[in-house]
């Protein structure tokens, strides 16, 4: 007896199968398209071997793996960047964008991630988006798009210089996801956002300015599923207020939205309490309210709302919630991840996981 299943997020395109011959139960995970890894394991008895895969199947479902008859196709996938030591001898991302856009390969990538670009803390990635809406004929199987795949040696998040994507949405009607991290110079869009495709938004940052928020709350997304947000502090470029967030967290602003993500956040508190009795509540599967500043006074109104228990999933890893509260949380009827437990008595020392 096999089961099969697969999880995709703007970050992961994994499987996760399970199979049960007599009493042994053999696992293999990894990403779609690769062999992955196995493990095997076998039990006392046929009973405590289905009991196990029955807990298993279980856990995966919670977390948002769906079960699937057959396995999805590998996506094919490219990566641009150009290293330190490149950048040195003078090479730039738009040199490569530019070679790759020449080979017969661009026609068929699904997944594009832009990685680092020469001096990110003073240029933007402007020119290499250029190139790709110039040339977008080129791409026409273009899917995903990731820009600013960089590590801290790199670029810290807060240093990382971003580019205009107003023409992105309009030269790639197809796009389903969009994954953008850093915030610096970033405008989503200088025209009012329409794309009928796009199924998933993230943008990490150590600060989210408000004309993003304003432009997200304004757009006309009818099949985002998936839209995460790194709100951040306001020494790295968040300027909103609580009131500001609200249109985000009102029912049907975007429909189809199954999974909403206001994380890394230094008014933690002031999220959790106006999004614990928020109408969008009532559509969604996954709450993130993670990497932020979330003490017991936030943790309190989250507990306090009916709505709450109608999710599968609330995110809070990442937290300086107290040990009682903490397992308050996890007699909830629903999925509730608390780990990554922080400490500090004093607010002008909690801050979110990714600021600098």
């Amino acid at each position: 007896m096999k089961h099969y299943f697969e999880y995709q997020d703007s970050k992961s395109y994994k499987f996760w199968q399970v199979e049960m011959e007599a009493s042994t139960l053999t696992v293999k995970y990894g990403k779609i398209g690769t062999a992955g890894q196995e493990k095997i394991s076998n039990f006392e008895s046929v009973e405590k071997a289905q009991k196990e895969m029955d807990k298993l199947i279980a856990e995966k479902t919670k977390k948002g793996y769906v079960q699937k008859t057959d396995a999805s196709a590998k996506k094919v996938a490219r990566r641009l960047g150009v290293g330190y030591d490149e950048a040195e001898e003078g090479k730039t991302l738009a040199e490569k964008v530019l070679a790759f856009l020449e080979t017969t390969q661009a026609a068929d990538v699904e997944s594009l991630v832009i990685a680092a670009w020469e001096d990110a803390y003073e240029n933007g990635p402007q020119d290499a988006l250029g190139l790709l809406v110039a040339n977008h004929g080129k791409l026409a199987n273009l899917k995903e798009l990731f820009v600013g795949d960089m590590d801290s040696e790199e670029c810290e998040i807060s240093w990382i210089n971003q580019g205009d994507y107003t023409s992105v949405f309009t030269a790639f009607p197809a796009l389903e996801r969009l994954h953008i991290k850093g915030s610096t110079g970033l405008e989503l869009s200088s025209l009012p956002l329409k794309h009928d495709k796009l199924k998933a938004l993230t943008i990490e940052c150590g600060g989210l300015p408000k004309k993003i928020i304003e432009t997200i709350a304004t757009a006309h997304l009818p099949n985002l599923e998936y839209l995460l947000l790194y709100l951040g502090v306001d020494d790295y470029g968040f300027d909103a207020k609580i009131d500001d967030l609200r249109p985000l967290m009102q029912k049907g602003l975007f429909p189809k939205l199954t999974y909403l993500g206001l994380a890394d956040s230094g008014i933690a508190n002031e999220v959790a309490m106006a999004i614990a009795q928020a109408p969008v509540l009532e559509q969604l599967e996954t709450l993130d309210l993670s990497m932020g500043t979330l003490t017991d006074e936030g943790g309190r109104a989250l507990l306090d709302s009916k709505k709450i228990s109608g999710l599968k999933k609330l995110d809070l890893h990442y937290h300086y919630l107290s040990n009682a509260m903490m397992k308050e949380f996890k007699q909830l009827p629903i999925l509730v991840d608390v780990s990554d437990q922080q400490t500090s008595d004093d607010d002008d020392w909690r801050y979110p996981a990714v600021t600098e």
